[in-house]
């Protein structure tokens, strides 16, 4: 079966947000592969505002979520693996859920995906090139 964190994440995203209140997401810097502001990390954790009016170029889908965002002035790229998401939930009232531990987002099962996707990436990159059959005519 397909993991359960993303449609939870889903979810949960939705319902704050249709109550009017600030998603706020908490993440564990010490997973691999999170792309954070490493200024603001405390005790490797790092509590991230994901409301639709703070982030740009937001993306979602079973690996990871993506956006971006400003920090002292600055848009940054922010790149969160969903097995480093610990909790979601809602600014003003405290409400929203702590999310279960997986097997498919633990640090050995994702390690290996990114290797399977890094092999077959550069698979794909040894294609040799086809010469033209077209020729030059003067």
């Amino acid at each position: 079966m397909k993991p359960l964190r993303p449609y939870v994440y889903y979810a949960y995203y939705n319902w704050i947000s249709d109550n009017g209140n600030t998603p706020y997401l908490l993440v564990n810097c010490n997973y691999p592969d999170v792309d954070v502001p490493v200024e603001f990390i405390r005790d490797g954790k790092i509590i991230l505002n994901i409301s639709q009016r703070s982030i740009g170029q937001y993306v979602v889908d079973d690996e990871a979520i993506r956006f971006s965002a400003r920090f002292q002035g600055m848009l940054r790229d922010i790149y969160i693996p969903f097995g480093a998401t610990e909790a979601l939930y809602a600014q003003e009232s405290g409400d929203g859920i702590l999310f279960q531990e997986e097997s498919y987002y633990s640090e050995q099962a994702y390690l290996e995906r990114s290797k399977q996707l890094c092999e077959s990436t550069a698979e794909k990159k040894v294609v040799k090139k086809k010469s033209s059959h077209l020729k030059l005519v003067k």
